[in-house]
Parts: structure tokens; C-alpha cells; sequence
């Protein structure tokens, strides 16, 4: 039986082993070596989630995973863009958080209220989870089922997707948002050497966001154009029962892809049963979720100058924030992403510790 669907996915499945771990999984494909990094792109600076609470959620994370508090400050409404932001008058808190591999920032868009519970439909389109890994020997399944997580996935615990060393499992926050939980036997991080003695440092660490799309051909050469290299790997359309088991639905088919960036990986779905509707509306911070990937530049006036040859939408003006300049754009299903130079922020602000990824890109 299905629960009510309609509910974010996070979309590791079948071959997410394969993109986040290097273990090759049945039916996902490498692609040909590419650079990992296009010009003055580092990395993933950051995702952008829109929360109820901040207290909330740094104490809910806190007791589960590696999840430092760099900063908190409220900061004027009108300091984003319109184009970005519906509110204009009043304050609104930003937190900025520490994960070993990538940071958070965290926005409330009203502090002096509750924001009720969102859970994104299953099925997308749009932003729907990070994943945190951890070893099997110590899974953070069972840490974040103990502190409250509602899980999707059926069963009493993670699913072993295909045999190849790593469990798969979905969850809710508070909040309603999705995260991914992935386990991983300790032969399969020892078999991505110099990557799996970094992660073995920690406790878990953040791989990636997902993103659903409807047209995962156009979006996949969307962000080929901005990271200036095509996927790390591909999923061909797939069915198997153990999709079903992870993301409470029946009859799953779905095609996939991984994309390296610097610290961090993309990685789009397309559902072909049940069928993801391709995104059309312009997606704003002030909704309760994952609002934006926001990448970090050494030099953001020529990273603008390319994406704007290259066709990329932009979202209001370049601003400043917190010794950032930053600007905002749209994918083509009208999902927010940003690109930042780091000009005042401090060395320790930055992602130049994280570039963990770059050990496997060619040399």
C-alpha cells in the first residue's frame, strides 16, 4: 500500500553508491573523465533551506550529524532581491552551518512565528533532499530514527538497494523537510582510497542534493554549460521493487544523473512512473525547504560574464551579504541557484578545505 505520495523523495536509489562512493552499481553508467570545475567555479558554497525555527533545526541536526553554527544574525528582509524574496519590510534570520563537506544556510523568513510543515511531492519537480553518509558500523539511520525522524521508507530499517554494500533510507524533519541516509560497509569506503580516509574522519558527512526534474535531458545540459563538463555518471530509465520499498511508492521507473562539483554532487531524477511534471513556476526563498544551490567563485564577475554568454537567467542584482557578493539565477524549471565571491568573509568562510572531490578528477 502506498502512503499519501506527495511527499519529497530522496532520490539516491540505484546508483547513488556509485556517484558518492565510487563503487560502481548495476545499471548506472560512468561517463568519460571530465574537469570537475569550469573557470573560477570552486565548489558548492553552500544549500539554501527555509526553516520554521532555527533553534529547531541546529538542535534537531545537532544530536545526529556533524552540524556547526558558524554565524546567526537577523538581517533586513529587503537585503535579497525581490526577485528572490517576497518579503520586503521587516527581518528576516539567517544562520549560517558547518557540515564537514559542505555549509548550510539556514533562512526564517518570519522569527517571531512557526512556519507549518511542508513535505514535497515525491515524485518532484524540484529540490527534495541532502544525503548524509555514514558507515555501516555506525549507521546514523538508527541516531536519526531515535531523535524523531519520520521515515519513508518501509520497513524497520534501511534498504539494501542492491547488494553492493550500502542501505538506503528516507526521512522527514519537523519541518517536513527530506533528508537521505545512506550506510556503507567499511570495504566500500576503503575502495575510494584517498575520499575514504577523509570521510572516515567524521562521523557522516553531506554528499549531495537532489534534484526532480521534468526534462532531465534539458537539465542535464543546463548544468553542463555551468560546471563546463557533462555528468559524472548516468542511470537509464529502471525499475526495481527495492525503489519502491525506499520511496513508499509502487511501480517506481526512473532515470538518473551525477554531476562532481569541487565538495559536493548534483544529482537530478526523472521519473518516467510515476511521471515527474516539468517545473514551471519561479521558485522563491520564502517557502518552507531547500530553496537554492549556491556555488562559490574566485571571481564572480567573470563567472557571470560566461553564464550570461552561455544563456543562464539571472535573478535581481548582484548584492552584498555578509562579505559576499552575490548573484541569483534559475535552472530551467525555475529552481534557485546563486554564484559568490568571498570578499571580506574570512579564509574560514570559505570551501577550500572541502574540495574533497577533486582527488578523482584527472589529473
Amino acid at each position: 500500500m502506498m502512503r499519501p505520495v506527495l511527499t519529497a523523495l530522496a532520490c539516491g536509489l540505484l546508483a547513488s553508491c556509485a556517484a558518492t562512493t565510487g563503487t560502481a552499481a548495476p545499471g548506472a553508467a560512468a561517463t568519460a573523465p571530465a574537469p570537475v570545475i569550469a573557470g573560477p567555479i570552486k565548489g558548492v558554497h553552500h544549500i539554501g533551506i527555509t526553516v520554521s525555527d532555527i533553534d529547531d533545526t541546529l538542535a534537531f541536526y545537532s544530536r545526529s550529524v556533524p552540524y556547526e553554527l558558524v554565524e546567526r544574525r537577523m538581517v533586513d528582509a529587503s537585503a535579497f532581491p525581490s526577485e528572490v524574496l517576497t518579503k520586503r519590510r521587516g527581518k528576516i534570520e539567517v544562520a549560517l552551518v558547518r557540515t564537514p563537506t559542505v555549509f548550510l544556510q539556514l533562512i526564517d523568513i518570519d522569527p517571531a512565528a512557526k512556519a507549518a510543515p511542508v513535505r514535497r511531492p515525491v515524485i518532484g519537480p524540484g529540490y527534495t533532499h541532502i544525503c548524509f553518509q555514514s558507515p555501516s558500523t555506525a549507521p546514523k539511520y538508527d541516531v536519526f530514527k531515535a531523535n524523531g525522524l519520520a521515515m519513508l521508507s518501509r520497513g524497520d530499517g534501511p534498504v539494501d538497494l542492491g547488494g553492493y554494500g550500502v542501505t538506503y533510507a528516507y526521512g522527514f524533519d519537523p519541518d517536513g523537510i527530506m533528508i537521505e541516509m545512506e550506510q556503507l560497509t567499511p570495504e566500500v569506503i576503503a575502495a575510494h582510497g584517498k575520499l575514504g580516509t577523509k570521510r572516515m574522519r567524521f562521523p557522516a558527512w553531506a554528499t549531495h542534493i537532489g534534484n526532480v526534474t521534468g526534462d532531465k535531458e534539458q537539465m542535464v545540459a543546463f548544468y553542463a554549460k555551468i560546471l563546463g563538463h557533462g555528468p559524472r555518471r548516468e542511470l537509464p530509465p529502471t525499475r526495481r521493487q527495492t525503489f519502491d520499498e525506499i520511496a513508499d511508492i509502487d511501480g517506481i521507473v526512473a532515470a538518473a544523473s551525477w554531476f562532481d562539483v569541487g565538495n559536493f554532487e548534483l544529482e537530478f531524477w526523472q521519473y518516467v512512473e510515476p511521471r515527474t511534471p516539468k517545473g514551471t513556476a519561479a521558485q522563491m526563498i520564502d517557502a518552507v525547504g531547500y530553496n537554492a544551490i549556491v556555488f562559490e567563485t574566485d571571481d564572480l564577475a567573470a563567472t557571470l560574464e560566461r553564464l550570461e554568454r552561455v544563456g543562464v537567467r539571472f535573478a535581481g542584482k548582484t548584492f552584498e551579504l555578509d562579505g559576499w557578493r552575490v548573484r541569483y539565477a534559475r535552472d530551467p524549471e525555475g529552481n534557485l541557484i546563486a554564484f559568490q565571491q568571498n570578499i571580506g568573509a574570512g579564509a574560514a568562510r570559505s570551501i577550500d578545505d572541502m574540495l574533497w572531490l577533486k582527488d578523482r578528477a584527472p589529473q
